[in-house]
This record gives structure tokens, sequence and C-alpha cells, in this order.
């Protein structure tokens, strides 16, 4: 390593962080802090707020910067003077690396330019980011063929999320692209006494992807399955069904405790979008069996009939059918749920991500 004088000082850049809720959010947390705790490396933060001035909050693990954003368009924060900003907090704080974190563009885009000659890694996190509606679609067909390849291509290397994001997003740029799997905290997600004997299915997610991540055929599904149970954790809305009940937003051990009382998850993506599916590791680590659809990065996290199942996307009676056959068989669910919790174990946790990160970091630094 060429810095031999001061600690290795790491720059993460991304457009939202903790406390904000997201598991791109998650994935930077938890990477910074490792490098923090392991690694005793200097880390700094840049992200955006809601507020109109910048915020600098200093943890024991880390230094945190708060960018004030002009507008929102879509899920993306932007304000034009982020680079000048960007430019004079790496100006004082001279990392000897960046790492920005997409797929939400912009704010990685102006840093790999406000970065000069320090060198920039890029952590892609997503499969296509179409929204199959017209106006968006038009301005994200225009990023992803003009401003993103001038990015990647400024880039000494790329992060991918999964294989399923190296060989489709990243595969003109497959020669410097590496994939590392996002991980889970085994300390806090791991098996838990159930406290009823209900069968349930459990699903996770934000109101504004519902769609994208399969609830209605999921709802549809639960039409076929009376005596099953469907917790949603995530923002109520309408429906008729008395096996249905939402949950509200919950993190941390309220999360968790959630979903050691489930007997199965459920993760019935629709989009491409789905580059990964955290919440099916996030369940596994618990001891849950789990079922996904055949779409995106889901079938690198689930062993078909090991530790889950996979089922066409956008199929309810396929989906009632591998529910069925997981909540009315103990034995099987058990089975799933030990080699899903035993392969998180082991190829999950965080420690090895951390591992496998700074290998890749330490090629620049």
């Amino acid at each position: 390593m060429k810095n031999t004088q001061r600690k290795i000082k790491v720059m993460f850049i991304t457009p939202y962080f903790p406390p904000n809720i997201g598991g791109v959010q998650n994935y930077v947390y938890n990477i910074a802090k490792g490098f923090s705790k392991t690694e005793g490396w200097d880390i700094v933060i840049i992200t955006s707020t809601k507020n109109n001035k910048i915020e600098i909050e200093k943890t024991k693990d880390m230094l945190i910067y708060r960018l004030p954003t002009l507008f929102v368009f879509s899920n993306t924060p932007i304000n034009p003077f982020w680079y000048f900003q960007i430019k004079n907090i790496i100006e004082k704080e001279k990392p000897d690396l960046i790492n920005a974190h997409s797929p939400v563009p912009f704010m990685a885009d102006i840093s790999v330019i406000a970065s000069g000659t320090i060198p920039f890694i890029l952590t892609y996190h997503s499969g296509t980011m179409g929204k199959k509606i017209f106006i968006l679609d038009l301005f994200i067909n225009i990023y992803e063929k003009f401003l993103f390849p001038f990015t990647v291509n400024r880039t000494k290397r790329v992060i991918c999320s999964s294989n399923f994001v190296k060989t489709t997003v990243m595969k003109n740029f497959i020669n410097k692209s590496t994939v590392v799997h996002p991980g889970v905290d085994t300390m806090q997600f791991k098996p838990g006494k159930k406290e009823n004997t209900e069968k349930s299915v459990l699903f996770i997610g934000r109101q504004k992807s519902y769609e994208m991540k399969g609830l209605y055929q999921l709802i549809d599904a639960m039409k076929m399955l009376p005596d099953v149970n469907l917790k949603i954790i995530g923002e109520k809305m309408y429906t008729e069904q008395k096996n249905i009940k939402f949950l509200g937003i919950k993190t941390g051990n309220h999360l968790v405790k959630e979903i050691q009382n489930s007997t199965v998850l459920v993760l019935a993506s629709l989009a491409h979008t789905e580059s990964f599916g955290m919440v099916i590791i996030e369940a596994m680590a618990c001891g849950i069996p789990v079922i996904g659809t055949d779409i995106g990065g889901i079938p690198e996290t689930i062993v078909n009939g090991q530790d889950g199942i996979i089922v066409p996307p956008a199929n309810s009676e396929a989906l009632a059918s591998a529910i069925r056959s997981i909540v009315n068989d103990p034995e099987l669910a058990r089975r799933m749920g030990k080699s899903g919790y035993y392969k998180v174990r082991k190829e999950f946790n965080w420690e090895s991500r951390i591992r496998k990160t700074k290998e890749i970091f330490s090629q620049y630094i």
C-alpha cells in the first residue's frame, strides 16, 4: 500500500444512508462499519438530506456529511451544487479511495468527476432501472445509454451485487466487474422460538414496490389458501381478504421477531430490478424456508428444493402450490430452514463480505 504514514481513509458516497431504510443503505452502513471496526480505517460518508443545509455527524465509526437535496425526481435526489460540495469535501478529507453506490443516478455520476485522480470504485446494486412508466423510462434510457457508460469508464472497478447484475447491466464492462453478494448480520438475524403455531406467510416490502415484488400475485395465491395467514410488513392498503394482515413498517429486532414467527417468507418479484433479494437471506439466517421467483438474482440465493422453492413469476397457482407444500409439511420446512441457515452463516456473513471488498480496495490503495 502506498500510504504508510496514516490510517487508510475510505469515502463512501450513497444517495441514501441510515436512518433512511433500504437495502443499499444497510449494505453501505455494514461495509463501512466493518472497515472501521476490523481494519481501523477512517471512514467518511457522503449522502443526501431533506434539510436545506449541510449536516455533519460524527459517530465512533464514521464521519457523515449529509448534503441538502434541491428536488427529487422519481427516487433520485438531485442538487446541481453537489459537485462543488463533494469536491470540497474530497479536498478536505483527502481519501485514499472513493466507493460510490448506485443504481440511483446523479450522486455517483458527479462524484466520479469530482474525484479527480483518487481511485474510484462503483458498487452497483440493481438490474435495469426501467419503471414501465413512459416518461421515466425515457429519462432512464438516455441515462443508461450515455451518462452511465461515462461513469463506469472512469471507474477503476465495479462491484456487482450478483452475477445477474454482472452479466446484464455490466455486460459491456464485465472485465472490470467483480461480484460481492450482500451480507446479513447473523448476530441479529438468527433462529428464535416461535410464539404461535399458525400457518403463516410473510411478505416484506414498501408500498411503492408492492407491484414489482409481486404482492398482488401473492394476495391472489392466498385466496387458494384460506387456512393460511399472510402477514405483510409494509404500509397498509385495503383488502377484503380475512387471512391478510398488515403489520406496518418494522425494523431491527421487531422485524427479526416477525420473521422468526413465520412459516415461510415469500418474495414473488416480477421485475429484473430484483438483483438479489435481501429479505431472502435474512429469512434464511433465521432458519425460515423461502419462496422466490425465477427472476433477477433470486436464483443465486435459493437452491430449489434444498433451502426453498423457486416458482415462475406472475403465477399465483404455482405460488399457492409452493406455499401449500411447505406449510403442510413441517419436516420439509424444518429441513429447508436448516439448510438455508447454514448456507447464510457460511456464505453471506458480513465478515466475509468485508474481506472480499478489502481484497478489491487493496488493489488501489
